[in-house]
């Protein structure tokens, strides 16, 4: 590492540090569709107020195993499958327009923490770990911290705030939430 980079960071003027961009509430659906549809409202201070969601989740009840589909502004954009016959949980996501999947979204459970991981041939790889207790998850990219889920107390349905950093694309990061909700849940 360069001494000017190790000089900048010192004094705060290039910062590793997580500095979220945008923030969004992913709300779970009522529990009569059998709890598999999803709201999701951006939050961010720079949104605007009553806008017509960029992104909602519908789910495909005719589907062996669980089908989630994110659409944006009501057109299918990633489609997250569960494959079924795995000891651990496995999701596959698919991208709509293109036809193929672009990555698989695994669980590896452990009494202290949560970890998840996501293998993405088009976004690269994510990895997600939390602490239970708490509610709160990291979702880190090359090591580096570029999005947080925070599970909200006292809501009748799951709900969580996900802050993620401008560079990030917020879809995948969304249906990597809502991923983990499912696989939380089951």
């Amino acid at each position: 590492m360069s001494p000017l980079l190790i000089v900048l960071l010192l004094l705060g003027v290039v910062s590793g540090a997580f500095k979220p961009e945008r923030e969004f509430e992913i709300k779970q659906g009522s529990l009569l569709n059998n709890g598999r549809s999803y709201t999701i409202t951006d939050t961010s201070k720079s949104a605007v107020k009553d806008a017509e969601a960029l992104y909602t989740i519908s789910n495909d009840l005719i589907s062996l195993g669980k089908k989630l589909v994110l659409l944006e502004k009501g057109q299918p954009l990633y489609e997250l499958k569960h494959k079924l016959g795995h000891l651990y949980q496995k999701w596959n996501i698919y991208d709509v327009k293109a036809n193929e999947n672009i990555g698989t979204l695994r669980h590896r459970p452990s009494i202290i923490r949560d970890s998840y991981k996501l293998k993405s041939t088009k976004f690269g790889n994510f990895r997600v770990t939390g602490n239970i207790g708490n509610r709160t998850f990291s979702i880190k990219k090359n090591g580096r911290k570029v999005a947080e889920i925070q599970k909200k107390l006292l809501h009748v349905h799951d709900t969580y705030r996900v802050q993620i950093e401008a560079n990030q694309d917020p879809a995948i990061i969304l249906l990597l939430t809502i991923g983990i909700d499912e696989i939380r849940k089951h």
